[in-house]
């Protein structure tokens, strides 16, 4: 027995006490998710699939392996993508696994893994303003061209996926519509989201108003969390959870409206979350979570008034499903339900959309050579089908896809199915 492992042994026995073993024990070993777990697929490595994992989680909570570096790579190299559940018979719950054994194993990670997560899960996204200030800064470096010049540091990996970044305009609190009223909703901006695609935020909520419904943006509202909690940062990812709750909570809304179907996972998901927290804690955490919704699944179930008409729209338009609007909201084929209204258009799913495009939240950034594997069959897909469109319903995809296609020099539009829709209403 290693030194390393005598000294943890006893803690890791401590803390699977608090991994869900019941829910690891559902897997039957029966390998239907390997056909459709990336990391599996591009390495054909067992310790790289679902049942692998939860192999390793197993034993290393339960004390029998120690938590090297080498086996905390085979866990950080998941994209949680949750392709695995939506083949599982067995339903067992992946994202819930992984999640728990990050957290668990929160500790082991490198110092300057852990200073560096903790800054910018703890002082950068959890505060607004600071967001909003950095992106202004990213934005005066774009006009003079700084950021050429920060492609040669450690940051190009940003730099890459950034996209030309508009001036930030000042949010209200309410926008009412001019229409007649069929609803109040409020609209959850998210972090990244309220920088770099704030347009299509401000659309979202001239589409809603068109449509009849007034629209609540809460000030204090933060990240959803998905960074922190898919790092292993519970803690943070809690608390993020609860200053969204108390911000929303005042609002009497139809419903809560995301534009990351990501970060409608996340906010679904805080009953989890919750843990331990007390039961008042719970159960507002629960009404919070019923009442989120995304916007593409939203726009599809309202009733749309009959002087509200559609521009045509003669182009080619793929369609980019992201995992968590397949796997996890399990809301496929609700984009191509949508804008197959629009006169004109052609629409088509872009194959293999059941697979991850390399995105996955900060893993394109963390484990650029896997995910730039994973989006390059996306490209070379699109340079087969050569839109003129491509939709895509998360910012992180749109992100890596965008630059994706900017460095192969491909002439094609990547936009939010909401923010096509808002560009192509019109009011008779």
């Amino acid at each position: 027995m290693s030194l390393f492992f005598y000294k943890n042994s006893k803690r890791n026995q401590k803390n699977s006490l608090d991994f869900p073993d019941y829910d690891a024990d559902l897997c039957v070993m029966c390998g239907l998710c390997l056909p459709h777990c990336p990391t599996y697929q591009l390495t054909g490595d067992e310790n790289e699939s679902p049942r692998g994992r939860i192999a390793l989680m197993r034993a290393v909570t339960q004390g029998k392996i120690s938590p090297t570096p080498k086996l905390l790579g085979h866990l950080d190299r998941c994209l949680t993508c949750r392709a695995c559940e939506s083949v599982c018979p067995s339903l067992v719950p992946y994202g819930k696994l992984i999640d728990s054994v990050r957290s668990k194993l929160y500790t082991y990670q490198s110092v300057k893994k852990k200073i560096s997560k903790y800054f910018i899960h703890k002082w950068v996204i959890s505060y607004p303003i600071v967001l909003r200030s950095l992106g202004r800064l990213a934005r005066i470096s774009q006009i003079i061209k700084a950021d050429k010049l920060l492609q040669f540091s450690g940051l190009k990996p940003l730099i890459t996926l950034m996209p030309k970044l508009s001036a930030l305009h000042p949010w209200q609190e309410f926008y009412p519509t001019r229409e007649v009223e069929q609803g109040k909703v409020a609209l959850f901006k998210g972090c990244i989201a309220d920088i770099i695609e704030q347009s299509l935020l401000l659309d979202s909520v001239q589409l809603l108003n068109q449509l009849g419904y007034s629209v609540y943006v809460p000030k204090k509202q933060v990240c959803c969390g998905a960074l922190a909690k898919h790092d292993g940062n519970t803690e943070q990812a809690l608390s993020l959870a609860l200053q969204n709750t108390e911000a929303f909570k005042d609002f009497a809304t139809e419903k809560i409206i995301c534009t990351a179907s990501g970060c409608t996972t996340s906010l679904i998901e805080y009953p989890q979350w919750a843990g331990k927290a007390q039961k008042g804690t719970q159960t507002n955490i629960h009404k919070f979570s019923t009442n989120i919704q995304d916007i593409n699944q939203f726009l599809s179930e309202i009733h749309w008034a009959t002087r509200v008409k559609i521009k045509p729209l003669a182009k080619r338009i793929a369609i980019h499903e992201p995992c968590s609007l397949r796997n996890t909201l399990n809301q496929q084929g609700v984009i191509h339900n949508l804008l197959k209204h629009i006169p004109s258009a052609e629409i088509f799913s872009l194959p293999n959309n059941h697979r991850c495009c390399g995105a996955a939240g900060s893993y394109m950034i963390t484990q650029p050579k896997i995910a730039h594997t994973l989006r390059q069959d996306k490209i070379d897909s699109l340079k087969k089908m050569s839109p003129d469109i491509l939709v895509t319903a998360n910012i992180g995809c749109s992100l890596y896809l965008s630059a994706g296609i900017k460095a192969a020099n491909l002439p094609i539009e990547i936009i939010h199915p909401a923010q096509l829709l808002a560009r192509q209403i019109s009011l008779q």
